[in-house]
């Protein structure tokens, strides 16, 4: 029986949940507040530093938490807490800042955008630069109530060319009245209700459109029955309807619409029987109604004729002369009144004419016709097939369709004109304007809110501002296809802001909004011309693929936009500058997705968590320089049981090479992916899990620290994890003291009390107090008061905190033979270890746990006091090796290393002692 030394030549490789036989050199079973380390190797992982106590009690288990890392003096975290409906942010160093004017601000978001049924499920966040952009991805963008005006009735009539004894001539179709008439009649049926009755009769009556008072019993003449006493065949007749008030209802053209009875009013009746007349007298029901008219407007075609000079007078073939006289011969056509309810008004202005249908009433046509075969006389309302039909000279602000291609709706557009220097009418040019009654946006309050950092600790919660639809119609000019939709994801690409909705991506216009007349910033969604299609505006795509698309997430790598949908990535291209002629978005994998958290790029990796049963997976995600593929492998291949699924959080560092996940399934635990790559090759990949002592609610990686959002006996608190290697706690002392929640404490001379009640509430006998010098002081704690056993003679500076326990159990010892060019366990041989040795650096206490099946376990452990040489009152650290006795089958023996002090312990190797007795030898 041989004895054997078999190694580890690490203990950095974490967690594996392959069998022993496969596992590599260094795979442990279990590593639990153990940090692997390139360069120290496995330490017990840095505490947690104590920050500040954010709110005094604790923050729902959804509340949405989010990170804003402006420069080193402004680092914020922000908060929506479900239960308590308020939206709060802090400084990193523990300020709380103001939001709108208030330290806690607060409103209540269930009724308002904010208010998502899971913020940290619905919510989704962005910074840039100074604006914190928060989005609900269950909140449907509604379209806003405002609408462009209508184009007005009025049309423009100009001079093209004069010449000598020339027809000018418009013509006009519509409904209007001539001759002056300012109004019209009607006959209307009108159903009368006696008070307490029922119908009693139906007759007609004449209305005026200009007398909406007293109506008489003309027209009132038709016999009728009155129920009751009466019996049903009376020949009664209506005599007279006095004090009668109807409301009558006139369009745009003076035809009545409708007439209804506000005041029934009384009237008179008689009955004749054999000769015999007798009278009654009553009154109608208020609200009595009367029947739609049937009279109308007269409809009728005017032509008007001027006729120019027939003299060489140059006067005569003057433009504005000729005006002039097409001027007189439109008022003889129509007449104009003095009762302000004119048909049509005219103003002349140089050789140009503007008609307008008086009080905006119903639309006509006109048109216009010469003797110069059409080059005399032009004519615009509402639309014209042309740009240059329109004259130069006009009416500030007129409006017109410019039509193009009768057969495509696409390239019509309108224009505005605009006098050059803002005066009533004059020379000008014509501009791109909005089509008549159409949305011109959507509802600021269904958008993304931004929340605005407008100095040190100070924020302005607003609605996002995006600008109007200014040009172009609903066929040119849509709105953002998130319109009436969810956001799904917000994120920004090559100066572009853009929004994820359904299988559509939607960026703004080029540039990080623009500042409005009133100051404020606005995002641009639409374009701004619809005659060109201009490099710098917004691109609207949705994705082509067989199956249903929906975009969740959308990050920038490598020059492109990787997109990422529940269960296939695409890539946005386009080019060096991205416009909306040359974007193109391809399918180029099909790997699933988990969309509870957001992909997060990392160096050249793009690292995005799958489901599997329950548990969560990881890809690192990547593309070929070369192949110009993209593709993926998958992290936690050896360890597909070890991260629970509903992930709440997920950061990295590059600084660290680290990834760190919070599952809402165990929200004690920092799940650590920490990787090392040398060149193209990845020499480290190792699982391995942080616990904490509360529930974690939020984290965030910023430079090397790792910030930690927790709550703890219904108390809200900010930590921080520093992850810098060789980490120590000040210049002088070269070791970390390992207690969480670690606040700093000076303890005064003659007294042993500590008062945690300004920083945190620890359970009752759960902190430990050390000194700088790496004594323990014995004490007792209830709630935030710390008792020490002894009084200090002198003023004391002190740790307290938590401690917490670091475990690392190695993977069973197998004795493994030469197979080729590798080793494999044997069957021919049993192992029985001897004894096992550790190798440590700066290193004062720690535990090895040997338990072999179903026998006791026996604690051996190390300090490195040394009789006669140790200074009392002083932290000694030693570095070397460990040897601890095993004596037990290798099979079934469970072997951990423990560290449950403040005290530093760092391990490189270990190897074993064992005896080996084989039945025989493998040979190739």
């Amino acid at each position: 029986m041989p004895l054997i030394n078999t190694s580890v030549p690490n203990l950095i490789q974490g967690v594996s949940q392959q069998p022993d036989a496969v596992r590599y050199d260094g795979q442990c079973e279990e590593q639990e507040n153990a940090l692997s380390s390139i360069v120290d190797g496995l330490t017990k992982r840095p505490n947690t530093r104590h920050i500040a106590r954010l709110i005094t009690s604790a923050i729902a288990s959804d509340s949405f938490v989010h990170f804003i890392n402006r420069d080193d003096d402004e680092k914020y975290v922000v908060i929506v807490d479900n239960d308590t409906e308020t939206l709060k942010a802090w400084n990193l160093d523990g300020t709380p800042c103001t939001i709108n004017g208030s330290n806690s601000y607060s409103h209540n978001i269930s009724g308002s955008y904010l208010g998502a049924a899971n913020p940290n499920k619905d919510l989704k966040a962005l910074t840039i630069a100074d604006g914190t952009f928060l989005v609900n991805t269950k909140a449907n963008v509604g379209l806003g109530s405002d609408t462009s005006p209508d184009l007005d009735k009025e049309a423009l009539v100009f001079i093209k060319q004069g010449d000598y004894d020339k027809k000018y001539n418009l013509t006009l179709k519509g409904s209007f009245t001539t001759g002056g008439a300012s109004g019209t009649t009607a006959s209307a049926t009108i159903t009368m209700v006696p008070s307490g009755g029922t119908t009693m009769q139906v007759g007609s009556v004449n209305i005026d459109a200009n007398n909406a008072g007293t109506l008489y019993e003309a027209g009132l003449t038709t016999t009728f029955s009155i129920p009751g006493d009466h019996g049903t065949n009376s020949n009664w007749k209506l005599v007279t309807l006095a004090d009668a008030v109807f409301q009558i209802a006139v369009d745009t053209n003076g035809a009545i619409t409708g007439v209804t009875v506000l005041n029934g009013g009384s009237y008179q009746y008689k009955y004749t029987n054999r000769g015999s007349t007798s009278y009654r007298t009553t009154s109608f029901t208020e609200g009595t109604t009367v029947s739609a008219p049937t009279g109308t407007g007269s409809s009728t075609d005017v032509n008007v004729t001027a006729t120019s000079g027939d003299s060489a007078s140059a006067s005569n073939a003057d433009t504005i002369n000729i005006m002039a006289d097409v001027r007189t011969a439109f008022q003889t056509s129509f007449p104009i009144d003095n009762d302000g309810d004119d048909d049509f008004t005219t103003h002349q202005e140089e050789n140009l004419l503007v008609i307008t249908r008086a009080n905006n009433k119903t639309d006509f046509e006109i048109s216009g016709s010469d003797g110069l075969g059409g080059a005399g006389i032009g004519v615009v309302y509402k639309e014209v097939s042309s740009i240059s039909d329109l004259p130069s000279f006009a009416k500030n602000n007129f409006r017109v369709k410019v039509t193009g291609d009768a057969e495509l709706n696409q390239d019509d557009y309108y224009v505005k004109f605009k006098t050059n220097g803002g005066q009533a009418y004059g020379e000008g040019a014509w501009q791109e304007d909005i089509a008549p009654n159409i949305r011109l946006g959507l509802d600021s309050n269904t958008l993304p809110h931004i929340l605005l950092n407008t100095a040190p600790n100070t924020f302005t919660l607003s609605t996002m501002g995006m600008k109007d639809r200014a040009v172009g119609d609903d066929n040119s000019n849509p709105l953002p296809s998130f319109a009436a939709q969810t956001i799904r994801n917000i994120f920004f690409f090559k100066n572009r802001l853009g929004f994820l909705s359904n299988e559509n991506l939607i960026l703004s216009e080029s540039g990080l909004g623009v500042v409005n007349t009133q100051g404020e910033l606005e995002y641009n969604f639409l374009r701004t011309t619809v005659t060109t299609l201009l490099d710098s505006d917004p691109i609207d795509v949705s994705v082509a693929s067989s199956r249903i698309t929906n975009l969740k997430s959308a990050k920038g790598f490598q020059e492109n936009l990787v997109l990422f949908s529940e269960n296939g990535q695409f890539v946005l291209k386009g080019g060096d500058v991205l416009t909306p002629k040359t974007v193109s978005i391809t399918p180029v994998t099909n790997f699933d997705f988990d969309d509870t958290v957001d992909p997060l790029p990392l160096g050249a990796y793009i690292y995005f968590p799958f489901s599997r049963s329950g548990f969560t997976g990881v890809r690192e995600y990547t593309v070929n320089a070369t192949t110009d593929v993209y593709d993926s492998v998958e992290v936690t291949e050896h360890v597909p049981r070890y991260v629970p699924s509903n992930l709440i959080d997920f950061a990295g560092s590059t600084n660290e090479d680290m990834l760190a996940l919070v599952s809402g399934d165990d929200v004690g635990t920092i799940y650590i992916y920490k990787y090392f790559f040398s060149g193209n090759k990845k020499i480290l990949s190792s699982w391995f899990k942080f616990t904490m002592d509360g529930d974690i609610r939020g984290i965030e990686f910023i430079e090397s620290v790792l910030y930690i959002v927790l709550t703890k006996n219904s108390e809200t608190h900010l930590v921080k994890l520093p992850l810098t290697a060789g980490l120590a706690d000040s210049v002088s002392a070269d070791y970390t003291t390992y207690l969480d929640m670690r606040v700093a404490k000076t303890v005064t001379a003659g007294s042993n009390t500590i008062d945690l009640s300004g920083d945190f509430t620890p359970d009752t006998n759960a902190v430990q107090v050390y000194t700088e010098d790496g004594l323990r002081l014995n004490c007792t704690n209830s709630g935030a008061t710390v008792t020490l056993a002894q009084a200090v003679t002198a003023d004391t500076d002190v740790w307290v905190g938590i401690p917490y326990t670091m475990k690392y159990t190695f993977s069973e010892m197998l004795f493994k033979a030469s197979a080729g060019q590798g080793k494999t366990p044997s069957a021919a041989a049993k192992l029985k270890v001897r004894n096992g040795a550790l190798f440590f650096d700066k290193t004062s206490y720690f535990e090895v746990e040997v338990t072999p099946k179903q026998r006791a376990t026996y604690v051996n452990t190390f300090t490195p006091d040394i009789v006669g040489s140790t200074i009392i009152g002083q932290l000694y650290l030693d570095s070397g090796h460990y040897r601890f006795p095993v004596f037990s089958n290798a099979e079934d023996t469970t072997i951990t290393i423990k560290n449950d002090s403040a005290l530093p312990s760092n391990f490189q190797s270990a190897e074993f002692e064992s005896f080996v007795h084989s039945r025989s030898n493998r040979y190739g």
